[in-house]
């Protein structure tokens, strides 16, 4: 065998046992690129058992778990309060629904399934809307997008993550897809397809509302006294008058490249929030000592609700 044929053949082999190291995300850290970038790499080295031991150290880290440890509060605040951070929003995710109260969906959005508003959702329990500082939509989107175009001074309920080393929107997208990959292993985030709202115009709207809105949600409005009486010309015009509304609080990160989305990466939002909530993710200055211990603290056990 030529000298050639085996430099060839080690580096084949050294390629396949080789991983992404825990110093590539120690150096992520450092480097701190913005979102999109900080996704792509965490992409990259979310499968390497390295990174995650090391990702999911906060709790062994030199510091402990106070420092990295967040705060999730459940509170309630009216949609319109709140700002996107996604730059696409789905016309029809945001419409379709509403229109023919498909899943009771309009009944949720105007408060007649319970307040403060938790639209439905695939998972179970459908949960509140993930926020930053009170303001900042971190995941739910299009849940939120329902509400605004139906009722938008309804009082939605969310979970708000602050904490002293969170500084910004961003920050906290990069805290919650750090925690998706560390625990997921994976990090998947969706093109956006279809109609974006945001990009929308009142009359695309009011066109879609007079042809799909039923008699049924035309009443609901009436009784909501959100339109004088229950017809649907004035129903089509109300939705198209709250497009600006929500026109004004586009974010401005791509679904493709920097969304949360920790279902498609197969774990939960409430896992991810236990994880936050208790300082399991390490988030900051990490070190490739922080994972010395061999294995990250348990979490604590979350109590059964009765």
């Amino acid at each position: 065998m030529s000298i050639k044929l085996i430099m060839e053949n080690w580096r084949s082999f050294k390629n396949m046992q080789e991983s992404p190291s825990s110093d590539e995300f120690v150096q992520l850290a450092q480097d701190n690129p913005p979102l999109p970038q900080y996704v792509a790499i965490l992409k990259k080295i979310a499968g390497d058992s390295e990174f995650r031991t090391l990702a999911r150290s906060g709790r062994t880290d030199a510091s402990g778990p106070p420092d990295e440890a967040l705060s999730i509060e459940r509170s309630s605040t009216p949609a319109q309060s709140l700002y996107a951070t996604q730059a696409e929003i789905g016309f029809g995710n945001s419409l379709a629904d509403q229109f023919i109260n498909k899943f009771s969906a309009t009944d949720a959005a105007l408060g007649n399934s319970g307040s403060p508003i938790i639209m439905p959702s695939e998972d179970k329990p459908p949960p509140p809307i993930l926020t930053y500082n009170g303001k900042w939509i971190l995941d739910g989107h299009h849940r939120w997008s329902q509400v605004m175009m139906t009722n938008p001074a309804g009082i939605v309920a969310i979970d708000n993550i602050s904490g002293p080393g969170i500084k910004s929107e961003e920050d906290a997208l990069k805290v919650v897809q750090l925690a998706i990959a560390s625990l997921a292993g994976r990090v998947v985030t969706r093109p956006f397809k279809g109609v974006n709202l945001m990009d929308a115009s009142p009359e695309s709207v009011y066109v879609a509302a007079k042809k799909n809105l039923t008699d049924e949600v035309v009443a609901k409005l009436a009784d909501a006294k959100k339109i004088p009486s229950a017809d649907r010309d004035l129903a089509a015009k109300y939705y198209a008058g709250n497009l600006d509304v929500i026109k004004q609080r586009k974010g401005k990160f791509s679904r493709e490249t920097s969304m949360p989305q920790a279902g498609k990466s197969g774990i939960t939002q409430n896992a991810v929030n236990t994880a936050l909530k208790h300082g399991a993710i390490n988030f900051i200055n990490p070190s490739s000592k922080d994972s010395q211990a061999g294995s990250t603290r348990p979490l604590p056990r979350k109590k059964e609700q009765k």
